[in-house]
């Protein structure tokens, strides 16, 4: 609960900043931070339940619920696949859809649309900005001791 608080105060206005920083890298003007915002919270809204929908498809979670320990272990074998397929399916839908958002969302400032082609450029520019921060953050919380190692203490 902590974790979902500490994502929302922190996390989403950081994502929007990143989000027109993009926009102003692809398609060359800055929108507002609220809506920049919006956009990235009804992301993550929908990000959230397209991965419980694909995870349900997928089958993912349920494999022992039948009791059966044999059973349990063959639907284990699978696992790796099906938890692949279900996160190659939700990044490639969310990429999309998180795309389409910007294109709906995020207007110049003469009120039109950027357009879908230019959306997935900003959105990939994103993506792109979202992990070169998550891989600076990361290697500098590991070096500061906040990795695996702190927690074994």
């Amino acid at each position: 609960m902590i974790g979902l608080l500490v994502m929302m105060l922190v996390g989403l206005p950081i994502a929007a900043l990143i989000l027109k920083l993009s926009v102003r890298i692809a398609a060359g003007f800055s929108p507002g931070f609220l809506r920049c915002l919006g956009v990235v919270a009804l992301a993550t809204v929908v990000g959230f339940f397209l991965n419980g929908a694909f995870s349900m498809l997928f089958g993912i979670g349920d494999f022992g619920a039948g009791g059966d320990p044999e059973a349990a272990a063959a639907a284990m074998a699978g696992a790796g696949a099906a938890i692949l397929g279900a996160m190659g399916l939700s990044l490639l839908v969310g990429f999309l859809v998180t795309a389409l958002l910007v294109n709906l969302l995020i207007k110049r400032a003469d009120g039109s649309a950027i357009g879908f082609g230019r959306s997935l450029l900003v959105v990939l520019v994103y993506a792109i900005i979202l992990t070169v921060v998550g891989i600076i953050v990361g290697v500098g919380l590991a070096m500061l001791g906040f990795g695996a190692a702190a927690l074994a203490l």
